[in-house]
Protein backbone atom coordinates (compact mmCIF):
# COMPACT_ATOMS: atom_id res chain seq x y z
CA UNK A 1 0.00 0.00 0.00
CA UNK A 2 1.65 3.37 -0.72
CA UNK A 3 2.06 6.70 1.13
CA UNK A 4 -0.99 7.91 -1.11
CA UNK A 5 -3.55 5.21 -1.04
CA UNK A 6 -3.09 5.54 3.02
CA UNK A 7 -3.77 9.19 2.82
CA UNK A 8 -6.72 8.86 0.70
CA UNK A 9 -8.05 5.98 3.68
CA UNK A 10 -7.74 9.04 6.14
CA UNK A 11 -4.38 7.52 7.22
CA UNK A 12 -1.92 9.73 7.81
CA UNK A 13 0.69 8.21 9.86
CA UNK A 14 2.99 7.34 7.20
CA UNK A 15 6.11 9.26 8.54
CA UNK A 16 7.36 7.30 11.78
CA UNK A 17 9.71 7.29 14.37
CA UNK A 18 11.16 4.77 16.36
CA UNK A 19 13.03 5.45 19.37
CA UNK A 20 15.27 2.73 20.47
CA UNK A 21 18.47 1.44 22.58
CA UNK A 22 19.21 -1.50 20.59
CA UNK A 23 19.36 -1.03 16.42
CA UNK A 24 21.33 -3.05 13.90
CA UNK A 25 24.09 -4.01 12.81
CA UNK A 26 23.57 -5.45 16.13
CA UNK A 27 22.90 -8.84 16.70
CA UNK A 28 20.10 -9.67 19.24
CA UNK A 29 16.64 -10.46 19.52
CA UNK A 30 15.35 -6.58 19.68
CA UNK A 31 17.69 -5.62 17.00
CA UNK A 32 16.50 -8.71 14.42
CA UNK A 33 12.66 -8.08 15.16
CA UNK A 34 12.72 -4.31 14.03
CA UNK A 35 15.00 -4.81 10.80
CA UNK A 36 12.04 -7.28 10.41
CA UNK A 37 9.58 -4.37 11.67
CA UNK A 38 10.87 -1.89 9.37
CA UNK A 39 10.81 -3.79 6.55
CA UNK A 40 7.21 -4.79 7.06
CA UNK A 41 6.32 -0.63 8.19
CA UNK A 42 8.31 0.16 4.58
CA UNK A 43 6.59 -2.90 2.53
CA UNK A 44 3.36 -0.88 3.68
CA UNK A 45 3.95 2.51 2.15
CA UNK A 46 5.52 4.43 5.69
CA UNK A 47 9.00 5.83 6.59
CA UNK A 48 10.83 4.91 9.61
CA UNK A 49 13.51 6.71 10.95
CA UNK A 50 15.17 5.79 13.91
CA UNK A 51 17.11 7.41 16.96
CA UNK A 52 19.33 5.28 18.46
CA UNK A 53 22.95 4.99 20.41
CA UNK A 54 25.70 3.32 18.05
CA UNK A 55 26.63 -0.57 18.46
CA UNK A 56 28.17 -0.77 21.63
CA UNK A 57 27.04 -4.22 22.56
CA UNK A 58 28.65 -6.56 20.27
CA UNK A 59 31.51 -8.92 21.99
CA UNK A 60 34.67 -9.15 20.41
CA UNK A 61 36.33 -12.74 21.42
CA UNK A 62 39.83 -11.69 19.43
CA UNK A 63 42.41 -10.07 21.87
CA UNK A 64 43.43 -7.32 19.08
CA UNK A 65 40.00 -7.11 17.64
CA UNK A 66 38.69 -5.89 21.60
CA UNK A 67 41.54 -3.81 22.32
CA UNK A 68 40.80 -1.92 18.73
CA UNK A 69 36.94 -2.00 19.78
CA UNK A 70 37.92 -0.27 23.20
CA UNK A 71 39.59 2.44 21.60
CA UNK A 72 36.87 3.15 19.10
CA UNK A 73 34.23 3.20 22.01
CA UNK A 74 36.45 5.50 24.39
CA UNK A 75 36.44 7.95 21.37
CA UNK A 76 32.25 7.49 21.21
CA UNK A 77 31.58 7.31 24.88
CA UNK A 78 30.94 11.28 25.25
CA UNK A 79 30.84 12.67 21.54
CA UNK A 80 28.45 10.03 20.05
CA UNK A 81 27.84 9.77 16.49
CA UNK A 82 26.19 12.88 14.50
CA UNK A 83 26.17 11.92 10.85
CA UNK A 84 22.63 9.90 9.87
CA UNK A 85 22.96 6.27 8.76
CA UNK A 86 21.15 4.30 6.44
CA UNK A 87 19.80 0.74 8.16
CA UNK A 88 19.41 -2.64 6.65
CA UNK A 89 15.78 -2.20 5.76
CA UNK A 90 16.03 1.41 4.37
CA UNK A 91 15.86 3.60 7.77
CA UNK A 92 16.95 6.32 8.41
CA UNK A 93 19.18 6.21 11.57
CA UNK A 94 20.32 9.56 13.79
CA UNK A 95 22.77 7.73 16.59
CA UNK A 96 22.79 9.40 20.26
CA UNK A 97 25.66 9.23 22.96
CA UNK A 98 26.01 6.66 25.25
CA UNK A 99 28.16 5.62 28.12
CA UNK A 100 30.16 2.12 27.97
CA UNK A 101 30.17 0.00 30.97
CA UNK A 102 29.70 -3.42 32.41
CA UNK A 103 27.09 -6.27 32.15
CA UNK A 104 25.43 -5.50 35.65
CA UNK A 105 22.54 -3.96 36.48
CA UNK A 106 23.82 -0.85 37.67
CA UNK A 107 25.81 -0.35 34.94
CA UNK A 108 22.88 -1.01 32.51
CA UNK A 109 20.70 1.73 33.92
CA UNK A 110 23.16 4.20 33.88
CA UNK A 111 23.65 3.94 30.26
CA UNK A 112 20.31 3.47 29.35
CA UNK A 113 19.22 6.39 31.38
CA UNK A 114 22.07 8.13 29.41
CA UNK A 115 20.93 7.30 26.30
CA UNK A 116 17.39 8.48 27.16
CA UNK A 117 18.66 12.14 27.76
CA UNK A 118 20.58 12.09 24.77
CA UNK A 119 17.50 10.71 23.07
CA UNK A 120 15.57 13.56 24.37
CA UNK A 121 17.68 16.13 22.71
CA UNK A 122 17.69 14.65 19.25
CA UNK A 123 13.81 14.71 19.96
CA UNK A 124 13.70 18.12 20.67
CA UNK A 125 16.30 19.36 17.71
CA UNK A 126 13.21 17.73 15.47
CA UNK A 127 11.11 20.38 16.63
CA UNK A 128 13.47 23.18 14.58
CA UNK A 129 13.22 21.70 10.97
CA UNK A 130 10.48 22.10 8.47
CA UNK A 131 7.11 20.63 8.65
CA UNK A 132 7.83 17.92 6.35
CA UNK A 133 10.31 16.43 8.72
CA UNK A 134 8.11 15.82 12.02
CA UNK A 135 6.76 12.37 12.35
CA UNK A 136 2.93 11.33 12.14
CA UNK A 137 3.58 9.05 15.15
CA UNK A 138 7.03 7.78 17.55
CA UNK A 139 6.78 4.32 18.54
CA UNK A 140 9.05 3.70 21.63
CA UNK A 141 10.41 0.09 21.86
CA UNK A 142 11.38 -1.75 24.97
CA UNK A 143 13.73 -3.58 26.54
CA UNK A 144 15.27 -0.55 28.19
CA UNK A 145 12.39 0.64 30.28
CA UNK A 146 14.05 4.79 30.14
CA UNK A 147 12.79 4.82 26.52
CA UNK A 148 8.93 4.06 27.82
CA UNK A 149 9.35 7.06 29.78
CA UNK A 150 11.07 9.63 27.45
CA UNK A 151 8.39 8.06 24.55
CA UNK A 152 5.65 10.36 25.94
CA UNK A 153 7.92 13.63 27.16
CA UNK A 154 9.07 13.02 22.94
CA UNK A 155 5.58 13.00 21.58
CA UNK A 156 4.18 16.05 23.61
CA UNK A 157 7.45 17.68 22.68
CA UNK A 158 6.15 16.76 18.73
CA UNK A 159 2.97 16.95 18.99
CA UNK A 160 2.15 13.49 17.96
CA UNK A 161 1.04 10.59 19.03
CA UNK A 162 3.27 7.55 20.85
CA UNK A 163 2.89 3.66 20.65
CA UNK A 164 5.19 1.66 22.90
CA UNK A 165 6.35 -1.61 21.50
CA UNK A 166 6.50 -4.11 25.07
CA UNK A 167 8.81 -7.37 24.07
CA UNK A 168 8.32 -8.37 27.57
CA UNK A 169 5.67 -8.48 30.31
CA UNK A 170 6.67 -5.18 32.18
CA UNK A 171 6.14 -3.45 35.02
CA UNK A 172 4.78 -6.92 36.50
CA UNK A 173 8.91 -7.93 36.09
CA UNK A 174 9.60 -5.77 38.59
CA UNK A 175 7.85 -7.53 40.74
CA UNK A 176 10.74 -10.30 40.86
CA UNK A 177 13.55 -7.75 40.92
CA UNK A 178 14.87 -9.87 44.34
CA UNK A 179 14.97 -12.96 42.22
CA UNK A 180 17.05 -11.31 39.37
CA UNK A 181 20.43 -11.96 40.48
CA UNK A 182 19.51 -15.07 41.96
CA UNK A 183 21.36 -17.45 39.64
CA UNK A 184 24.95 -15.29 39.71
CA UNK A 185 26.16 -16.91 42.97
CA UNK A 186 26.43 -14.14 45.98
CA UNK A 187 25.03 -10.74 45.76
CA UNK A 188 27.33 -7.67 44.73
CA UNK A 189 28.29 -4.96 47.43
CA UNK A 190 25.89 -2.40 45.19
CA UNK A 191 23.17 -4.99 45.12
CA UNK A 192 23.30 -5.42 49.59
CA UNK A 193 23.48 -1.81 50.00
CA UNK A 194 20.82 -0.78 47.20
CA UNK A 195 18.52 -3.41 48.17
CA UNK A 196 17.84 -2.16 51.71
CA UNK A 197 15.61 0.25 50.93
CA UNK A 198 16.31 2.72 47.91
CA UNK A 199 15.62 -0.29 45.17
CA UNK A 200 12.24 -0.58 46.63
CA UNK A 201 11.62 3.47 46.25
CA UNK A 202 12.99 3.31 42.67
CA UNK A 203 10.92 0.45 41.70
CA UNK A 204 7.89 1.97 42.82
CA UNK A 205 8.52 5.04 40.47
CA UNK A 206 9.85 3.16 37.74
CA UNK A 207 6.58 0.47 37.98
CA UNK A 208 4.11 3.99 38.17
CA UNK A 209 6.07 5.70 35.03
CA UNK A 210 5.56 2.59 33.04
CA UNK A 211 1.75 2.00 33.68
CA UNK A 212 1.50 5.81 32.83
CA UNK A 213 3.62 5.55 29.87
CA UNK A 214 1.20 2.28 28.73
CA UNK A 215 -2.38 4.01 29.84
CA UNK A 216 -1.84 7.19 27.97
CA UNK A 217 -0.41 5.23 24.44
CA UNK A 218 -2.04 5.68 21.53
CA UNK A 219 -1.62 1.65 21.32
CA UNK A 220 0.38 -0.88 22.49
CA UNK A 221 2.62 -3.90 20.15
CA UNK A 222 3.13 -7.08 22.56
CA UNK A 223 4.83 -10.19 21.63
CA UNK A 224 2.13 -12.51 22.92
CA UNK A 225 -1.60 -12.87 22.77
CA UNK A 226 -1.87 -13.40 26.73
CA UNK A 227 0.55 -10.12 27.78
CA UNK A 228 -2.32 -8.56 25.47
CA UNK A 229 -5.17 -9.79 26.96
CA UNK A 230 -3.44 -8.63 30.04
CA UNK A 231 -2.91 -5.15 29.05
CA UNK A 232 -6.44 -5.21 27.79
CA UNK A 233 -7.85 -5.16 31.24
CA UNK A 234 -5.12 -3.30 33.07
CA UNK A 235 -5.04 -0.67 30.75
CA UNK A 236 -8.80 0.14 30.68
CA UNK A 237 -8.83 4.09 30.53
CA UNK A 238 -10.14 5.88 33.74
CA UNK A 239 -13.04 3.07 34.06
CA UNK A 240 -14.17 5.05 30.79
CA UNK A 241 -14.68 2.01 28.78
CA UNK A 242 -12.56 2.83 26.27
CA UNK A 243 -10.62 -0.69 24.84
CA UNK A 244 -7.20 -0.34 24.41
CA UNK A 245 -5.57 -0.66 21.18
CA UNK A 246 -3.32 -3.61 21.71
CA UNK A 247 -1.36 -5.78 18.85
CA UNK A 248 0.35 -9.10 18.76
CA UNK A 249 3.36 -8.98 16.75
CA UNK A 250 5.16 -12.44 17.87
CA UNK A 251 9.01 -12.94 17.36
CA UNK A 252 9.06 -14.60 14.12
CA UNK A 253 11.24 -12.35 12.38
CA UNK A 254 13.37 -14.44 9.84
CA UNK A 255 16.72 -15.92 10.81
CA UNK A 256 19.91 -16.34 9.66
CA UNK A 257 20.36 -20.03 10.16
CA UNK A 258 18.56 -22.03 6.98
CA UNK A 259 18.56 -25.29 9.01
CA UNK A 260 15.95 -27.38 8.42
CA UNK A 261 15.71 -31.24 10.31
CA UNK A 262 13.73 -32.30 7.36
CA UNK A 263 16.34 -31.45 5.11
CA UNK A 264 19.28 -32.21 7.34
CA UNK A 265 21.90 -34.94 5.43
CA UNK A 266 23.79 -36.10 8.60
CA UNK A 267 23.02 -36.16 12.18
CA UNK A 268 26.47 -37.46 14.66
CA UNK A 269 25.51 -38.90 18.01
CA UNK A 270 28.16 -39.56 20.56
CA UNK A 271 29.01 -43.61 20.78
CA UNK A 272 27.35 -44.72 24.08
CA UNK A 273 26.75 -48.12 25.93
CA UNK A 274 24.04 -46.83 27.74
CA UNK A 275 21.17 -44.89 26.91
CA UNK A 276 22.05 -40.89 26.09
CA UNK A 277 20.26 -37.85 24.98
CA UNK A 278 22.20 -34.81 23.35
CA UNK A 279 20.27 -31.47 24.46
CA UNK A 280 21.00 -28.31 23.02
CA UNK A 281 20.52 -24.71 24.27
CA UNK A 282 21.33 -22.17 22.13
CA UNK A 283 20.62 -18.43 23.52
CA UNK A 284 21.04 -15.92 26.43
CA UNK A 285 22.57 -17.22 29.12
CA UNK A 286 20.66 -14.15 31.20
CA UNK A 287 19.13 -14.33 34.48
CA UNK A 288 15.34 -14.92 33.33
CA UNK A 289 16.64 -18.15 31.81
CA UNK A 290 17.71 -19.59 35.30
CA UNK A 291 19.68 -22.43 33.82
CA UNK A 292 21.28 -23.55 36.46
CA UNK A 293 18.43 -25.92 36.87
CA UNK A 294 19.00 -27.28 33.39
CA UNK A 295 22.19 -28.64 34.84
CA UNK A 296 21.12 -30.22 37.71
CA UNK A 297 18.53 -32.09 35.55
CA UNK A 298 21.32 -33.11 33.50
CA UNK A 299 23.12 -34.88 36.39
CA UNK A 300 19.48 -36.39 37.79
CA UNK A 301 18.89 -37.70 34.60
CA UNK A 302 22.82 -38.83 34.63
CA UNK A 303 21.96 -40.88 38.37
CA UNK A 304 18.95 -42.37 36.65
CA UNK A 305 21.14 -43.82 34.22
CA UNK A 306 20.63 -41.59 30.97
CA UNK A 307 24.04 -39.48 29.25
CA UNK A 308 22.49 -36.03 28.75
CA UNK A 309 24.92 -34.55 26.93
CA UNK A 310 24.17 -30.91 27.28
CA UNK A 311 25.35 -27.88 25.41
CA UNK A 312 25.04 -24.26 26.47
CA UNK A 313 25.78 -22.04 23.56
CA UNK A 314 25.54 -17.86 24.16
CA UNK A 315 26.39 -15.17 26.29
CA UNK A 316 25.35 -13.77 29.37
CA UNK A 317 25.66 -12.52 32.69
CA UNK A 318 25.33 -16.20 34.88
CA UNK A 319 27.82 -17.53 32.17
CA UNK A 320 30.71 -17.94 34.85
CA UNK A 321 28.29 -19.06 37.64
CA UNK A 322 26.90 -21.82 35.13
CA UNK A 323 30.44 -22.74 34.44
CA UNK A 324 30.94 -23.37 37.80
CA UNK A 325 27.90 -25.33 38.57
CA UNK A 326 28.97 -27.77 35.99
CA UNK A 327 32.35 -28.22 37.27
CA UNK A 328 30.76 -29.49 40.55
CA UNK A 329 28.55 -31.79 39.16
CA UNK A 330 28.96 -35.40 37.55
CA UNK A 331 27.35 -34.74 34.22
CA UNK A 332 28.25 -34.32 30.64
CA UNK A 333 28.03 -30.02 29.99
CA UNK A 334 29.69 -27.99 27.88
CA UNK A 335 29.72 -24.32 27.95
CA UNK A 336 30.20 -22.49 24.96
CA UNK A 337 30.77 -18.76 23.11
CA UNK A 338 28.16 -17.23 20.77
CA UNK A 339 28.65 -18.80 17.40
CA UNK A 340 26.93 -17.34 14.21
CA UNK A 341 24.42 -18.62 12.45
CA UNK A 342 26.11 -21.41 9.67
CA UNK A 343 28.46 -22.71 12.91
CA UNK A 344 25.28 -23.17 14.71
CA UNK A 345 23.33 -25.15 12.02
CA UNK A 346 26.18 -28.15 13.02
CA UNK A 347 24.67 -27.92 16.61
CA UNK A 348 21.26 -28.69 15.45
CA UNK A 349 21.99 -31.41 13.48
CA UNK A 350 23.95 -32.54 16.46
CA UNK A 351 20.77 -32.37 18.87
CA UNK A 352 18.01 -34.74 19.27
CA UNK A 353 16.26 -32.10 21.21
CA UNK A 354 16.87 -28.28 21.95
CA UNK A 355 15.73 -26.38 24.90
CA UNK A 356 13.71 -23.74 25.83
CA UNK A 357 14.41 -22.19 29.41
CA UNK A 358 12.73 -19.68 31.95
CA UNK A 359 12.59 -19.00 35.24
CA UNK A 360 9.52 -19.47 37.00
CA UNK A 361 8.62 -15.85 37.63
CA UNK A 362 4.52 -15.41 36.80
CA UNK A 363 5.18 -12.59 34.09
CA UNK A 364 6.93 -14.71 32.00
CA UNK A 365 4.07 -17.08 31.30
CA UNK A 366 3.28 -14.16 29.27
CA UNK A 367 6.71 -14.12 27.03
CA UNK A 368 7.53 -16.47 24.28
CA UNK A 369 11.25 -16.74 23.96
CA UNK A 370 11.90 -15.97 20.32
CA UNK A 371 13.98 -19.33 19.64
CA UNK A 372 10.97 -21.22 20.62
CA UNK A 373 9.73 -20.12 16.97
CA UNK A 374 13.07 -20.57 15.07
CA UNK A 375 13.44 -24.17 16.72
CA UNK A 376 9.73 -24.98 15.31
CA UNK A 377 10.22 -23.49 12.08
CA UNK A 378 13.63 -25.63 11.92
CA UNK A 379 11.68 -28.81 13.18
CA UNK A 380 13.99 -29.67 15.96
CA UNK A 381 12.15 -30.99 19.22
CA UNK A 382 11.94 -28.48 21.82
CA UNK A 383 12.03 -29.73 25.70
CA UNK A 384 10.15 -26.86 27.26
CA UNK A 385 10.85 -25.78 31.06
CA UNK A 386 8.29 -23.03 30.75
CA UNK A 387 4.37 -22.55 31.63
CA UNK A 388 1.96 -20.47 30.61
CA UNK A 389 1.72 -19.61 26.74
CA UNK A 390 4.79 -20.76 25.96
CA UNK A 391 4.44 -24.59 26.84
CA UNK A 392 0.96 -23.82 25.42
CA UNK A 393 1.95 -23.26 21.98
CA UNK A 394 4.60 -25.88 22.31
CA UNK A 395 2.39 -28.36 23.31
CA UNK A 396 -0.77 -27.42 20.90
CA UNK A 397 1.46 -27.43 17.61
CA UNK A 398 3.09 -31.22 18.70
CA UNK A 399 6.57 -28.72 18.77
CA UNK A 400 7.97 -31.25 21.28
CA UNK A 401 7.31 -31.67 25.29
CA UNK A 402 6.83 -28.90 28.05
CA UNK A 403 7.26 -29.91 31.92
CA UNK A 404 6.89 -26.92 35.32
CA UNK A 405 9.51 -24.32 35.08
CA UNK A 406 12.07 -24.54 37.39
CA UNK A 407 11.18 -28.37 38.16
CA UNK A 408 14.68 -30.15 37.40
CA UNK A 409 13.55 -33.47 38.50
CA UNK A 410 10.66 -32.97 36.08
CA UNK A 411 12.64 -32.10 33.45
CA UNK A 412 15.61 -34.92 33.93
CA UNK A 413 12.18 -37.53 33.93
CA UNK A 414 11.23 -36.05 30.14
CA UNK A 415 14.79 -36.69 29.15
CA UNK A 416 15.02 -39.98 30.85
CA UNK A 417 12.18 -40.97 28.75
CA UNK A 418 13.23 -39.36 25.41
CA UNK A 419 16.28 -41.04 25.85
CA UNK A 420 14.35 -44.71 26.43
CA UNK A 421 11.33 -43.53 23.65
CA UNK A 422 13.34 -41.88 20.55
CA UNK A 423 10.62 -41.82 18.62
CA UNK A 424 8.97 -39.16 20.84
CA UNK A 425 11.74 -37.00 19.56
CA UNK A 426 9.88 -36.72 15.99
CA UNK A 427 7.96 -33.95 15.51
CA UNK A 428 5.37 -32.72 12.23
CA UNK A 429 5.61 -30.13 9.94
CA UNK A 430 3.01 -27.91 10.79
CA UNK A 431 4.80 -26.11 13.68
CA UNK A 432 6.65 -24.58 10.92
CA UNK A 433 3.72 -23.96 8.52
CA UNK A 434 2.57 -21.88 11.51
CA UNK A 435 5.39 -19.85 12.00
CA UNK A 436 5.86 -18.88 8.40
CA UNK A 437 1.98 -17.82 8.86
CA UNK A 438 2.59 -16.08 11.74
CA UNK A 439 5.46 -14.43 9.88
CA UNK A 440 4.02 -13.52 6.40
CA UNK A 441 0.32 -13.32 6.60
CA UNK A 442 -0.82 -12.74 10.32
CA UNK A 443 1.81 -10.38 11.57
CA UNK A 444 1.38 -7.76 8.37
CA UNK A 445 -2.09 -8.06 8.95
CA UNK A 446 -2.28 -7.60 12.60
CA UNK A 447 0.52 -4.58 12.18
CA UNK A 448 -1.71 -2.72 9.37
CA UNK A 449 -5.26 -3.29 11.62
CA UNK A 450 -3.02 -1.56 14.01
CA UNK A 451 -2.24 1.33 12.38
CA UNK A 452 -5.67 1.85 10.80
CA UNK A 453 -6.86 1.95 14.07
CA UNK A 454 -5.24 4.98 15.06
CA UNK A 455 -6.57 7.08 12.64
CA UNK A 456 -9.87 6.45 13.83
Amino acid sequence: MTVGALCEKGMKLARILVLSHYWAPENGVPQRRWTWLTEMLHEQGHSVSVIAPPPHYNRVNDWAERAKDARVRTRRRIRGVNKVEWGPSGERIFRTQYLTGGSGLTAKALNQGFVALSTLLKVAKQRDKAEDATPDLIIGTVPALPTAFITPLAAKLLGVPYVIDLRDAWPDLLKYSNDWNSGLGESSWRERIFGKGPKQVVIAIVSHLLKKSLRNAAGVIVTADDLGEQLQTKLARRGAGVPVNVCTVRNVFPVKSAFSREHATSVHHVDSERPYLNVLYAGTLGRAQKLGNAIEAAEIAHRQGVDVHLKLIGAGVTKEALQNQARELDADIEILPRTSADALEQYYAWADTALVHLADWAPLQRAVPSKTYELMEAGIHISGAVDGEPARLIEQLHAGHTVPAEDPQALAQLWVRLAHNREQLEVPSNAAQWVVHERDVASPAALQKFLDALSN
